[in-house]
């Protein structure tokens, strides 16, 4: 199923089959005591829907940045099929500087241009300290954002908008960058400030990059989301108004309500069994 306009999957198909991974991870983290979070849209849509915003695939959880780390070293052993959590270190073509659990028994591609095939997944985010000054969180971001757009010119096609002035930075990414360099360097600045006795906020590192007192987080509470009980942040109203605004509970215009839709999507085939190359030259042919 591919992202042309004309034939997309069923969203609330992919809603449904994707709730086994924060079952997985739910379970995971209650039998190791870890701390977790559902965050951005999926901590919305609970609050507001009751589950998944109506118009939204995808989900996504946070913990801090010891227990999310001790959870990517041992997923291996805790994770039972067909569930992996993907990383940089152990895939090293996934573009992303943050984990996702996967649905190994599917195959998903968000944006070919990525050149990278997994399956449905649950987006893993570290929750890192960040600076109370806003000068040096000023300047965190900058470093951040500036290394995440040398990354994404490093995954995307130099020449999707043609071969002039606009395949430059893309082209002088590559040359001047390692994918490897930058993603460690990335690493570098997330956990920067951890442990840093003046940070009383942490972030996420997402696109929205916002700054949340660390004590809206605190103890995680139930919620509840498609029927079943997930952990949330102690003060939703906090992180949600932090996030949102404070009108979050009211719907956004039509307009705005909109999917990722990603590339492709197939609820049936396991990705590891994929041709990526053969898949995309298919699909471009919808």
């Amino acid at each position: 199923m591919s992202r042309n306009k004309e034939y997309h999957y069923d969203i609330r198909e992919f809603q449904l089959r994707s709730l086994v991974l924060i079952d997985a991870i739910d379970q995971v983290c209650k039998e190791h005591h870890l701390n977790y979070y559902v965050i951005a849209g999926t901590l919305l849509g609970a609050k507001r829907h009751g589950g998944f915003i109506p118009w939204d695939d995808d989900m996504d959880i946070g913990l801090m940045r010891k227990d999310y780390d001790l959870l990517l070293e041992h997923a291996d052993e805790w994770l039972p099929e067909p569930f992996f959590i993907v990383t940089h270190e152990n895939t090293p073509h996934y573009p992303k500087y943050f984990a996702k659990l996967e649905d190994t028994s599917t195959t998903l591609v968000e944006n070919f241009y990525l050149g990278y095939a997994g399956g449905i997944y649950l987006d893993i985010f570290p929750l890192d300290d960040v600076p109370d000054n806003k000068w040096l969180r000023a300047i965190h971001y900058y470093k951040f954002n500036l290394l995440r757009k040398i990354q994404y010119f490093q995954f995307r096609d130099p020449y999707k908008h043609g071969h002039g002035p606009s395949s430059w930075l893309p082209l002088l990414a590559r040359k001047l960058f390692s994918r490897e360099g930058i993603y460690n360097k990335m690493q570098q600045v997330l956990r920067e400030y951890n442990g840093h006795k003046n940070c009383h906020y942490v972030m996420t590192h997402d696109d929205k990059l916002k700054a949340y007192p660390t004590a809206c987080l605190g103890q995680p509470k139930a919620i509840q989301f498609e029927g079943r009980t997930v952990m949330a942040p102690s003060d939703i109203d906090t992180f949600l108004t932090v996030m949102y605004g404070p009108d979050h509970m009211q719907l956004p215009p039509v307009e705005r309500r909109t999917s990722h839709f990603h590339n492709y999507c197939d609820f049936n085939t396991p990705y590891r069994t994929v041709d990526f190359e053969a898949l995309k030259k298919k699909t471009n042919t919808i």
